[in-house]
């Protein structure tokens, strides 16, 4: 059968996949010593725990959309929660702003083009996502603020030049902006975490790195993400050095919509915080910062991370987030109970017309 011819080509992808990539770490391993563009720093630096005695908040959203006919309705439910820390104790727990909320709904700009609508619901998510972060920030003033996801907006949340939803898009750069700001303003330190990243910057930077030896062909590592090559060269309770979120800011497509002292401040570096799990990308923000400062900067954020993150072994994310996510879970059941509302009140006009077929 077609099914079982697939599965069992994409097994035996995988695991020549899996040697190359094993098989590829191993020729790399003694890259992990050489000195980093970071002074002091090597490539791969060890990670220790620490004891908390701090607050710590976290933030995530959960969102489902449906197509009506004259437009389109999303929901979003977003969670704020702070962890409370005593000498490396969770002594109390706080929900911003309820344990339990309903959801906001929220009708999308009509006459949107195909590209548009993810778009629309992204930006929608991130303004209320980021809103909430400074609120907490100004509220709580926890050390430490953690996000779901990156600390930037992705390329794919950009509108085109001609689009509608230009102007929201500039709303989320100042909000960001806002964000870093009122953050540096309280002495917190934000910190996102990106599960399943495929950024390609750190291979880029090992690229050069590789240059200037004969220890492995570039060419080896050059269709690699950075995270399947980490995955393989880390060890639990290692990082990579912290680098530049782009090499250019001025051709990057969404930093060089921001200011420039931002647009320059923010960093990155991998994480694994697990033996049984891929490495976390976490991003951060360092204004104005010496490079010793960037340094110490990344090496209290992986102590902190690393901490968060040991729950399980299988799973390694920070808990706070983790609480945040299953409070801002959603499902289609949630979405049901406005649209039955909907329907109540405006009949069956609202429905796409697909949808009022009389047969199956």
């Amino acid at each position: 059968m077609e099914i079982d011819s697939f599965i069992n080509n994409a097994a035996k992808t995988i695991t020549t996949q899996h040697s190359f990539y094993e098989s590829l770490a191993n020729k790399l391993l003694p890259v992990k010593e050489f000195p980093s563009v970071i002074e002091g720093e090597n490539i791969v630096s060890k990670v220790s725990k620490t004891s908390l005695s701090c607050s710590i908040s976290g933030v995530d959203s959960g969102f489902v959309s449906k197509k009506l006919s004259f437009f389109d309705i999303v929901l979003i439910r977003t969670a704020g929660v702070v962890f409370f820390f005593d000498k490396g104790v969770l002594s109390k727990t706080e929900y911003y702003p309820s344990p339990v909320s309903f959801p906001i709904p929220l009708p999308l700009k009509s006459g949107l083009e195909k590209d548009e609508e993810n778009q629309s619901v992204s930006l929608e998510r991130l303004k209320q996502e980021v809103s909430l972060s400074i609120q907490i920030i100004e509220k709580y003033k926890p050390k430490f603020a953690f996000i779901d996801g990156s600390i930037v907006p992705q390329y794919q949340d950009k509108p085109r030049g001609d689009s509608v939803l230009n102007d929201d898009y500039q709303g989320i750069i100042f909000l960001f902006e806002k964000l870093y700001s009122v953050a540096q303003k309280n002495n917190c330190t934000i910190i996102s975490c990106v599960e399943d990243s495929r950024g390609t910057r750190f291979k880029q930077i090992l690229l050069e790195v590789l240059q200037k030896n004969s220890l492995i062909s570039p060419k080896d590592i050059d269709s690699c993400f950075d995270i399947s090559l980490l995955d393989y060269l880390l060890l639990e309770g290692e990082r990579t050095f912290p680098f530049a979120y782009t090499k250019d800011v001025l051709m990057h497509a969404i930093l060089k919509d921001y200011s420039s002292a931002w647009a320059k401040s923010v960093f990155v570096f991998y994480l694994k915080a697990s033996s049984f799990d891929r490495p976390l990308r976490i991003e951060f923000i360092c204004k104005d910062c010496e490079i010793e400062n960037i340094s110490k900067k990344a090496s209290e954020i992986a102590s902190v991370v690393y901490t968060l993150s040991s729950l399980h072994k299988e799973y390694s994310y920070p808990s706070v987030l983790i609480e945040a996510d299953l409070r801002a879970k959603l499902n289609e059941q949630d979405i049901s109970l406005v649209y039955d509302r909907l329907s109540d009140k405006l009949g069956p006009k609202i429905n796409m017309r697909r949808n009022n077929r009389p047969f199956g």
